[in-house]
Formats: C-alpha cells, sequence, structure tokens
C-alpha cells in the first residue's frame, strides 16, 4: 500500500527538519546589539508570510500557534525594531500602503 498523507499532515520527520530551520533563521537575524555598537544596523529579510509570522510571534514573546490567527498581505512591509534594552517593538505589520489598492492581495 502506497504511503499517503494529508497535505496539512506533514511527515514528523519533516516538521522537525523544518522547525530547526526557522529557529535557526530568527536566532541568526534577531539579537540585541552588542553594547559596543553605537550606530543603528538593519537587516532586510524577504520571506515567505508564515516565516514573518513565526518571527513576530517569536520575537514578541508570543506563543508560537498565534502566528495562525495574522494574515499578511502580500509584498508587505512588517518592521521590527529591537531596542538597546532588548525590548522588542512591532512597528508595522503587513503595512501595503506603497501599493494601489486593486493590487493588494493576501493570505
Amino acid at each position: 500500500m502506497p504511503l499517503t498523507r494529508n497535505f496539512f499532515e506533514p511527515f514528523l520527520q519533516q516538521f522537525f527538519q523544518d522547525s530547526m530551520r526557522i529557529e535557526a533563521g530568527f536566532r541568526r537575524y534577531f539579537y540585541r546589539a552588542p553594547p559596543e555598537q553605537t550606530e543603528d544596523s538593519y537587516t532586510l529579510l524577504i520571506a515567505h508570510a508564515n516565516v514573518i509570522r513565526f518571527f513576530v510571534c517569536k520575537a514578541l514573546q508570543f506563543p508560537p500557534e498565534g502566528w495562525l490567527r495574522m494574515s499578511l498581505n502580500h509584498a508587505s512591509i512588517t518592521q521590527l525594531s529591537i531596542l538597546p534594552n532588548g525590548n522588542v517593538v512591532l512597528r508595522s505589520l503587513s503595512e501595503s500602503g506603497h501599493m494601489d489598492p486593486q493590487f493588494i492581495t493576501s493570505i
């Protein structure tokens, strides 16, 4: 009998591999600047909406399943700031003002 699965139920191994990859991505790009840094730094990430939602929840210390309740527009801008004291500020989420309304779509 062939191995079948529901589209929304990934194989356990794939689930753990993807979990490790997204966690590694978060740790690589989200951190407090070292004390000797005197100027602001910026990192631009272009990612799938699921990754952005996960990163936002993780950075704000929300439960990870909270991303399921967020909808992001395609080609939108989300901005997070990590302050010198470690606090995280969500400056914008799914900002789409740079696009004409007829071109805005979401997932």
